[in-house]
Parts: C-alpha cells; sequence; structure tokens
C-alpha cells in the first residue's frame, strides 16, 4: 500500500515539474523574419542567394559551396536554433565548417536571432513578408560644417583679393588721374594688375577646383541629381551611397571620392567629363535615368577599403582579394544597389512601331 502511494506521488510530482518546466522557445518566437530577412539581403545572400537557395553571385567562386536554405540547409540541416546563432554570430571556422563563412560580431544578439529565424524559416519552407514597398522616410538635408576649412578660406581669399584689385584700380583712377606713368602710379599698376591677379589666379582655381569635388557642388544640377541626394542623404537608407553618408567615410565628398579614379590623370579625366556633364545639363540633351558611360571598376572602392579593418574583419575579402582585384568579381554584385532611386516608366510604345 505505502509502495502504491510512493508511485503515484512521484507520478504527480513529476507531472508537476513537467508543467512547470519552461518549453524551449523556436527561432520564430525569439526573432523577427521579416527582419532577418532584411539583414540577410545585405550580409548573406552574396553567398546564400537572395532567395536562400545556395546560388549568390560569388558562389560558384567559393571552395566550399554555400548551405542551399530552401533544401533543408545542407550540413546546416542537423543545428539547432542555438548552433545557428553560434555559427552566425562567430562564423563557420570556429566549428568546423566553411571558413569563409565570416563572423559578425557587429550584430546584436535580437539582430541574429532574426537571421535565424528567417533562415529556420527557409528551410520548413514558410513565407516573409516583403518589407520593401514600406513608404520611405522624408530626405534629409546634410548638416553644415563649421567655418575654418582650405574652402572656406580660398573663397574668402578669392573675394579679398578681387576686392583689393578694384580698390587698387579705383585709387589710380582717382589719385593718380593725368599721371599714370609717373612715380607711385607704376608701382599701383604693378600690383594691381600684376601681383594680385597672379595671386588671384592661384587661390581662386585652387577654390574652384575644390569646391567643385563636394557633394553640394554635384548638387547644383538639381533637375538630374536630386533623386540621387535624396538617396545619399535619407536616414536609414540601404543604398550603398546611403551607407557611405551615414558612416561619413567621405564626408562632403561622396560623389566625387567615390566617381574620380585615383590619381591626377583620375582628376583630370572626372574634370573632362564634368565639362561635357555640364553641357548636357545647359542644353537638356541628357537622358533619364541616367547611366554610366562604363562599368564602376573595383578600384574605386578598393581605394579606400582594401586593407582597411572592417573590409579585412570579412575573410571572403581575402579570399576573393584577386577575382576582385582583376574585376572578375564584382563589388556591386554583392554590395548594392549603389543607389536606390524609382526608375522612371517607359513610355509604351505606338502600336505598329518598328
Amino acid at each position: 500500500m505505502r509502495r502504491a502511494a510512493r508511485r503515484a506521488y512521484g507520478v504527480s510530482a513529476l507531472v508537476v515539474v513537467v508543467g512547470l518546466a519552461p518549453s524551449p522557445t523556436s527561432a520564430q518566437e525569439r526573432g523577427d523574419p521579416s527582419a532577418g530577412k532584411a539583414i540577410f539581403e545585405r550580409r548573406c545572400a552574396m553567398c546564400h542567394g537572395a532567395g536562400g537557395a545556395g546560388d549568390g553571385p560569388v558562389a560558384g567562386t567559393l571552395p566550399d559551396k554555400p548551405s542551399n536554405w530552401t533544401a533543408g540547409g545542407g550540413k546546416l540541416r542537423r543545428l539547432g536554433d542555438q548552433q545557428l546563432f553560434e555559427v552566425i554570430a562567430k562564423g563557420g571556422k570556429t566549428f568546423g565548417l566553411s571558413v569563409v563563412m565570416p563572423a559578425h560580431p557587429d550584430l546584436s544578439k535580437a539582430d541574429v536571432w532574426n537571421v535565424v529565424a528567417y533562415v529556420r524559416g527557409l528551410m520548413e519552407g514558410a513565407k516573409v513578408a516583403d518589407t520593401t514597398s514600406a513608404p520611405r522616410p522624408a530626405a534629409i538635408e546634410p548638416e553644415s560644417l563649421r567655418w575654418g576649412t582650405a574652402l572656406d578660406w580660398a573663397t574668402s581669399l578669392t573675394i579679398s583679393l578681387s576686392a583689393l584689385i578694384l580698390i587698387c584700380i579705383g585709387i589710380s583712377r582717382l589719385v593718380y588721374r593725368g599721371s599714370q606713368t609717373e612715380g607711385n602710379a607704376l608701382w599701383l599698376h604693378l600690383l594691381s594688375l600684376g601681383v594680385l591677379p597672379l595671386s588671384l589666379l592661384v587661390v581662386g582655381n585652387f577654390a574652384v577646383l575644390d569646391y567643385a569635388t563636394h557633394t553640394n557642388f554635384c548638387g547644383a544640377c538639381h533637375l538630374t541629381m536630386k533623386p540621387y541626394l535624396d538617396d545619399l542623404y535619407m536616414p536609414g537608407g540601404k543604398s550603398v551611397a546611403a551607407l557611405h553618408y551615414q558612416h561619413r567615410f567621405v564626408q562632403g565628398t561622396e560623389c566625387y571620392t567615390c566617381h574620380a579614379n585615383y590619381g591626377l590623370h583620375g582628376t583630370f579625366e572626372a574634370k573632362m567629363t564634368g565639362l561635357r556633364d555640364v553641357y548636357r545639363y545647359v542644353t537638356r540633351s541628357y537622358h533619364l535615368p541616367l547611366k554610366m558611360r562604363e562599368p564602376f571598376e573595383n578600384g574605386l572602392c578598393l581605394k579606400c577599403h582594401n586593407e582597411a579593418k572592417r573590409y579585412l574583419a570579412h575573410p571572403i575579402h581575402v579570399t576573393l582579394s584577386e577575382p576582385m582585384r582583376t574585376d572578375q568579381i564584382k563589388c556591386g554584385g554583392c554590395h548594392g544597389p549603389s543607389h536606390d532611386i524609382a526608375r522612371p516608366k517607359q513610355a509604351a510604345r505606338p502600336r505598329g512601331a518598328g
């Protein structure tokens, strides 16, 4: 009788313990798949593909084929949610998996769980809501810098020299009227028509050329460049241009730094191209959407990012360094879009047109 009572008590206690024990939480409950999709498209799609099928733009160049999440996750299908979390956060090498699977130490725990929730949904065939059509916040104007830059000084000196030349000419006309070729008048002429104009030529050219490298100069052609500047200054924008502005990689000269080849030849080439663009803008002979004359070279990215700490923190950059250097793999194939702007709709062609 006592033995039966003890058994009944033990079973009751086990039921109570099991009932009170916390149930395991799934990745979908711990993370947001929609938020994870946005991170996946920025960080993982270059290898795993936009849909998670392992067919990203660089997948064919990797020594290990990326996992196909839509087919069950490949080697990762045996991993639990916590193990997937660790692989994404710490990288594949830590767990004896692919060495090109990078770590993501800059992602928060919530972000990693969001990615786990998204890829787990891909493995289970779940559909994630597309949030790309959500309304975008209004663009903000770039903040103005404090006075004192080289451009500020050059502009002030240009104005001052121009005013001083006019003052010297006025003094010559008033004080030395009728004796322009005598005594101190000659020195005043030398100053106002020789020394000061030569100084103005040097300082003024520096001011103009330096101002031409600033983003607000590019924005002067507002009819064509406004959509690109709106994207550049868009709060929370995900385009390459917007991210460069948000992180202040090249503050104030984003357009020129990214679009002008490095060195003296590149600078001269950029000036000549700019003059042609000004002509087309003034004569309204341009066509929308704007297109680059030549494919964007990786060298324009690598001249700043190569050997940078954040760049080298991703092993895939080191693995693919040679194909990237020779433009076999484009930076823009993984990081994009360069500008996120609405494309104008093409007009319907009349029926019967050839």
